[in-house]
């Protein structure tokens, strides 16, 4: 066996006691007994079919409270990742409603109306991608 192939079986290996594996069905994805349903970029997950946590907006930190709920270290670590990935759909979206607004703003030509707008958008913004780095880094544990 090469140095190579023994460094990726390593890699694997570790993954493997790490994290599980997701598996897509036609209801969802299942990790483990956990599975992780979409509606939209929205995801929801289930164990044993009883919805534990719902309105999840970013892919890493559904994959990764799945794995955690699949591996039952379920504690504050995965409510801690929660929370973070709600302050961001909070966020997201207040951003999303402000730039919004702001188009509106230029197009019925009310350019004072439409410059508050667009400072508010740029700090919703910014919020927005520190919340996402939050939740992100979350996941890295």
């Amino acid at each position: 066996m090469t140095q190579l192939s023994k460094r990726l079986e390593q890699i694997v290996r570790k993954e493997l006691t790490q994290n599980i594996i997701p598996v897509k069905t036609e209801h969802g994805i299942l990790v483990g007994d956990v599975l992780i349903t979409s509606q939209g970029h929205i995801k929801n997950i289930y164990k044993n079919n009883e919805l534990i946590y719902k309105e999840i907006h970013l892919n890493a930190v559904a994959i990764k409270i799945a794995n955690l709920l699949a591996f039952r270290k379920t504690s504050l670590s995965t409510d801690r990742l929660y929370t973070a990935d709600q302050e961001y759909g909070r966020w997201f979206i207040d951003s999303q409603m402000l730039r919004s607004q702001y188009q509106k703003a230029i197009s019925t030509q009310n350019f004072d109306r439409a410059d508050i707008l667009w400072a508010k958008y740029i700090e919703s913004r910014d919020k927005t991608a520190a919340a996402k780095n939050q939740a992100e880094s979350l996941t890295n544990f």
